[in-house]
């Protein structure tokens, strides 16, 4: 029978064989052999068909040929007796056809269905996990790195061990050009083998630093490993004697020259912000600045000739007597007001701000280890574990690859050491120069750290400055115009009273100019007389008819403007009586100049409000045309009317005429004076 152990005792008394089973302790010959037909084995694991397995004797194992649960139930997990023949447990070790009908039994009573009901173990399904049977292959290397080489090679999961170990033999592309391969690669957990691995890897392996590498054979099969135990068996054990030099090399062909760009720009970068540094005049003036003003503020005991760069970070901490403003404030107000020449120091040392953020003893370090790492593949190559190409694999092409670029890596590490050491004395002369120790590991560590953090406080108290000088011009401003506002309500009410008072005082002058009048009552007489005859020759009597005006050529005279009768009568009048006539009208012509005098004097304050003026200039001189025009009616009415009596009412109306036209004139040199006036005072502003 199929899975039958040979060389197991008999059990007494043996059980008859089951209908229709072939025993196969039956040879051809037809005699029985050793050991009677056993029940069938419980099923087990599939052995390997590559190597041999020892054999070795077990007790009959009791199986269930009839009964078995659909599903998996629950284990019972019991202790088994070794030698159950020697107790009581030999008493229930039924035949095959009593132990079938006893599980017959059971099922028929649904003894069997209910156990299966209520012990049926629970399924556990593992996500991402192809169902199948379990992998029996053997695993020797940890489940860590077991699990590493299962990430790093996810990219080449499709293809087979062979493929995966063929394209790391002869360095293809796509592992020397993936970062994440060739880290893993490297990894210590590879290049250093530990005792245990070796032992159970070293039947699987062959030496390929014998002689007789190419013919050697393996001892097992390294097809019953795991994937990942095979592609470590031919890669990193098999290859252990140069795997790690191995690596490093081909890892430099790809990282030399990235490597040396970065290292080689942060050299370059701490070589221009010293330089910068030493060649800023301005930045020693402000810190010469800085040094005479904390010397004026300290005692003579707390004198100094100069200040390290970590004083700089006190000036903040120095305030005023407000506590708004800081030390640091007004070196920064003094040196943009009084020394602007200065002020362009922070343009000229920008760089150390982006510099603090590199450590130069780390950057020293890259650099000298970029430097050896080059000197050690160079070694390696001339006399060290890869000088030798025939304990190589035979396939392996790590030699060729590795030269194509020792020649520009050798190159490059050459420049690389000029380079390193331009810095470092470079670096050291700029902390001599700024009195700071270069032997001190902090002061290297945080020498621009400093001056940057001090150039960033420049920058803030500028600002801060600025802010509170536009602050200020702003609130200067702001007061300007409020002054300017009040200034200006003030002229308005000033100007206000101004024009009640000239209102009043145009009615006193009138009335003065009244009072100072010539009293020339005869002159008005005679012309008044005279003004008469010229236009009625013949006196009408009481009830007479009154001649026609058109019919009478002397009336026409009555009908002309009042300038041309004035204009006639002063011809007329002319004679004994003008010298007092011309007299006369200089008075007038005094008293009006007077008039615009006086107005201008009181209208001296009132020169800002020129709409104002405007405005009462032509009001008053529309309220004098009114009063000329209807006084040139009543006139000529009245010269109509009483035309019959040329007695006592027409002198009386003559002379109320006489006072009109005087009152007329006065008002007209006072309009035309006090006009004069504003307009001169409007041509000086």
């Amino acid at each position: 029978m199929p899975g039958r152990i040979p060389g197991a005792p008999p059990p007494p008394p043996p059980p008859p064989p089951m209908p229709g089973m072939i025993s196969p302790s039956i040879g051809t010959d037809g005699t029985a052999g050793s050991m009677p037909p056993p029940p069938p084995p419980m099923p087990g694991p599939k052995t390997g068909g590559f190597l041999p397995h020892p054999t070795y004797s077990a007790t009959p194992s009791v199986g269930l040929p009839v009964a078995r649960p659909k599903k998996k139930l629950k284990a019972l997990h019991w202790e088994k007796v070794d030698a159950p023949e020697t107790s009581h447990w030999a008493a229930h070790t039924p035949s095959a056809e009593a132990r079938e009908e006893k599980y017959i039994e059971l099922s028929r009573k649904g003894i069997l269905d209910e156990v299966e009901k209520l012990f049926m173990a629970k399924e556990i399904k593992k996500i991402g996990v192809a169902t199948g049977r379990k992998d029996d292959k053997k695993q020797i290397i940890s489940a860590d790195l077991r699990k590493a080489y299962e990430i790093a090679l996810a990219k080449f999961s499709q293809h087979s061990v062979e493929k995966v170990v063929q394209m790391i033999i002869h360095c293809d592309s796509d592992v020397l050009d993936n970062p994440v391969v060739m880290d893993f690669l490297q990894k210590d957990d590879l290049c250093n083998i530990p005792d245990n691995t070796s032992k159970q890897m070293a039947p699987y392996s062959r030496d390929l630093t014998g002689p007789d590498a190419a013919t050697q054979t393996r001892e097992m099969d390294p097809a019953d490993l795991t994937r990942q135990d095979q592609i470590y068996l031919y890669t990193a054990f098999e290859l252990h004697h140069y795997w790690k030099s191995r690596m490093r090399a081909l890892a430099l062909t790809r990282s030399f020259e990235v490597e040396y760009e970065e290292i080689y720009d942060k050299m370059h970068q701490v070589i221009t912000v010293s330089e910068s540094l030493r060649d800023s005049v301005s930045l020693m003036n402000v810190l010469g600045l800085i040094l005479d003003i904390g010397n004026y503020m300290n005692d003579a005991n707390k004198q100094a000739r100069g200040f390290k760069l970590s004083s700089l970070s006190r000036l903040g901490m120095v305030k005023d007597d407000k506590n708004e403003s800081s030390l640091a404030d007004l070196v920064e107000r003094i040196v943009r007001s009084q020394y602007p020449e200065w002020e362009n120091f922070a343009s000229e040392i920008g760089g150390v701000i982006p510099a603090q953020k590199m450590n130069v003893e780390q950057l020293e370090t890259d650099a000298k280890k970029y430097i050896s790492n080059i000197r050690k593949i160079q070694m390696s190559l001339d006399s060290g574990n890869l000088s030798d190409p025939k304990k190589f694999h035979p396939e392996d092409r790590v030699n060729l690859i590795v030269q194509r670029c020792m020649k520009e890596a050798r190159r490059k590490a050459e420049q690389m050491q000029l380079y390193l050491d331009e810095m470092i004395r470079t670096y050291k002369d700029i902390m001599i120069f700024y009195g700071e120790d270069p032997a001190d590991e902090n002061a290297r560590r945080d020498f621009f750290h400093k001056l940057a953090t001090f150039l960033a406080e420049w920058k803030k108290s500028r600002e801060k400055n600025i802010n509170l000088e536009e602050t200020r011009r702003r609130n200067e401003a702001s007061m300007k115009r409020k002054h300017a506002a009040q200034k200006a309500a003030q002229a308005a009410n000033e100007l206000g009273t101004a024009s009640a008072t000239s209102t009043g005082a145009m009615d006193s002058l009138l009335e003065k100019l009244r009072a100072a009048a010539p009293q020339a009552r005869d002159q008005r007489d005679r012309r008044r007389r005279a003004r008469l005859k010229d236009r009625h020759q013949v006196r009408v009597a009481s009830g007479q008819k009154i001649p026609d005006l058109n019919e009478v050529p002397e009336a026409e005279a009555g009908l002309k403007p009042s300038s041309e009768v004035i204009e006639e009568e002063a011809g007329s009048t002319a004679g004994p009586t003008s010298p007092d006539h011309t007299q006369s009208r200089d008075g007038d012509d005094d008293v009006a100049d007077r008039a615009a005098a006086l107005l201008q004097g009181m209208r001296g304050g009132d020169a800002d409000d020129s709409e104002k003026r405007e405005s009462l200039r032509k009001a008053r001189r529309q309220t004098a045309e009114e009063e000329r025009r209807m006084r040139r009616r009543r006139r000529d009415k009245a010269s109509v009317s009483n035309a019959e009596d040329a007695g006592k009412p027409a002198d009386a109306a003559e002379e109320d005429a006489s006072h009109a036209d005087h009152d007329e004139s006065a008002r007209a040199s006072v309009d035309g004076a006090s006009e004069d006036g504003e307009a001169g005072e409007e041509t000086k502003a």
